[in-house]
């Protein structure tokens, strides 16, 4: 079949009832979690860079709040010296190797009861130990018990230093069934921008959740854009009008893991069938927007990055 690139007006009605629609999403979801979901947010070791009052709505939106590491320092450091302030913002976790963690940082959470996790494998990234710790405390009481009991506070809470956070995850996830596991959505403040290879890592980690730990919904989260992962064979994306028309700037479908072939979009200002693209040969769907009313479709041999703009002055009113 011949390939097609479609320019659409600015808007468009998207007919559903034909589509094969293997995946829903909505947009706003993203950082407004589902009240059926467990949600985590994030933060990794970069400055944070939206407005405050965005950041204290997104961090009551989420029932668990992780610091990696020299995350800490940065959400110490945003909350500038109101004392009033960063009590009222104490993160449930901090976990990694700690080498980035400041001793005045450290000294305060830890007089204000956060439990900090020390992890000094090399052979995984922060981020990596951050994802099973989440995965830990939703799902395992018997970690859940191991942070309560108080006896095990100055031996590192029981976990072994090393690698214990992986192997308390390997253990549990030998008898966990994905498929009944109450999804969590996780928003990452961070790991994108910075360094270039950091950067990788966090795209990364959206196809590696995807395939090992699919009750992950993981977005990242910048100043200008939402990250994250369309899965294959159709995933219909929803959004109030509203909410496209005033938060919602441009976006691309990006074939970062691997070369791939968008069988089908509807609902974008540029629609394709049938088209090949690759970052290798150019062929990359970029500056592109949504233009369906209230979703838009998009159908791919293989998953794919989606990236939003995203206004963050204005999101404030939608959440």
């Amino acid at each position: 079949m011949s390939e097609e690139c479609i320019e659409n007006p600015e808007r468009i009605k998207i007919g559903t009832d034909l589509i094969n629609i293997r995946n829903k999403m909505n947009l706003k979801e993203l950082i407004h979690p589902n009240e059926d979901e467990n949600s985590t947010l994030l933060i990794l070791n970069q400055k944070i860079d939206i407005p405050r009052p965005l950041f204290y709505k997104i961090w009551k939106l989420h029932d668990l709040k992780v610091c990696a590491d020299g995350a800490a320092n940065r959400l110490y450091d945003y909350l500038d010296d109101d004392e009033t302030l960063r009590i009222k913002y104490l993160p449930n976790y901090i976990i990694g190797d700690l080498d980035s963690l400041s001793e005045k940082v450290y000294k305060y959470y830890r007089k204000n009861k956060v439990t900090i996790i020390k992890q000094t494998t090399q052979y995984s990234t922060d981020f990596t130990k951050c994802v099973n710790l989440i995965s830990l405390h939703f799902n395992s009481p018997e970690f859940r018990s191991l942070i309560s009991n108080k006896d095990n506070l100055q031996s590192n809470h029981g976990i072994e230093l090393e690698k214990g956070i992986h192997t308390l995850y390997n253990t549990m996830t030998e008898s966990l069934v994905f498929s009944k596991v109450t999804p969590i959505s996780l928003l990452a403040l961070g790991g994108i921008g910075g360094r270039f290879d950091q950067t990788v890592h966090s795209i990364t980690q959206l196809y590696t959740l995807s395939e090992n730990a699919n009750y992950f919904k993981l977005c990242y989260m910048t100043p200008t854009d939402l990250i994250f992962l369309i899965k294959k064979n159709g995933t219909l994306i929803e959004y109030d009008p509203q909410f496209r028309n005033t938060c919602i700037g441009n976006c691309g479908l990006l074939p970062i893991g691997e070369a791939t072939l968008v069988k089908e979009t509807r609902g974008l200002k540029w629609d394709v069938k049938n088209w090949p693209t690759s970052v290798v040969t150019g062929r990359v769907s970029s500056s592109n927007r949504f233009v369906g009313d209230d979703c838009c479709f998009i159908d791919t041999k293989d998953d794919i990055i989606l990236n939003v703009e995203i206004f963050v002055d204005k999101l404030i009113d939608f959440l």
